[in-house]
């Protein structure tokens, strides 16, 4: 169970990386328990290493500007981890035959 966890939270990280931004960047853009803007960076990083909601995982989304499933992709494309259940998904596209 806590192997699917290591893999949401490396695929945050990777992704928050890539688009440029900073674990206390995203922080600062966070709502914290308090409903305002604005968490500390350890209270993230507990988040992501965690067990993410999907309220979470939409906010730090929107703050990236991608989609959740960007978020959980994998690095592989059109490969993408459950946040539920930890199985790998791979996207395929649907050619209507």
């Amino acid at each position: 169970m806590f192997h699917y966890l290591k893999l949401i939270a490396m695929s945050i990280k990777e992704q928050i990386q890539k688009r440029g931004f900073t674990i206390s960047q995203v922080a600062a853009l966070m709502t914290n328990k308090n409903g305002e803007k604005g968490m500390s960076q350890s209270s993230l990083s507990q988040i992501i290493n965690g067990n993410p909601s999907l309220d979470k995982l939409k906010e730090i989304a929107s703050i990236l500007g991608i989609s959740v499933s960007e978020l959980l992709r994998e690095d592989e494309e059109n490969i993408f981890t459950c946040p539920k259940c930890g199985a790998k998904l791979k996207l395929v596209e649907d050619t209507g035959k």
